[in-house]
């Protein structure tokens, strides 16, 4: 996700052939980023019901897969309309700017998740 997010610094110094290249790029990863991302969720759900600890998380980091996983989807979706449309431009970029805070809040969660697990 991070070298996604660095898309945007990349995107200006590239003209052309070699731009669309890139763009085709940077969208067919951010597609599979998405499923991956969704099939993480789904595997984690899965974990906890057959360990039987139920499919409601009791972490604020376990509640923050299905959430970031909605924005992830919506950011995917701004990028998608973003080719004919300015403001989803702005949208999606903005969306990559709080998904990227949120991913390294999520991460750090899980990081004191492994604690308590321990």
């Amino acid at each position: 996700m991070w070298w996604q997010y660095g898309w945007k610094n990349k995107s200006r110094k590239l003209k052309g052939k070699e731009r669309r290249q890139h763009i085709e790029n940077h969208e067919k990863i951010g597609e599979r980023i998405l499923i991956s991302a969704i099939a993480i969720v789904i595997i984690a759900f899965a974990a906890r019901w057959y360990t039987g600890l139920g499919l409601m998380p009791t972490q604020l980091h376990g509640f923050m897969g299905p959430f970031g996983i909605i924005l992830l989807w919506i950011m995917t979706r701004w990028g998608r309309v973003a080719k004919k449309e300015n403001v989803a431009k702005k949208k999606h970029g903005r969306a990559a700017d709080l998904l990227i805070a949120l991913v390294f809040f999520h991460s750090f969660l899980g990081f004191l998740y492994i604690f308590s697990v321990l």
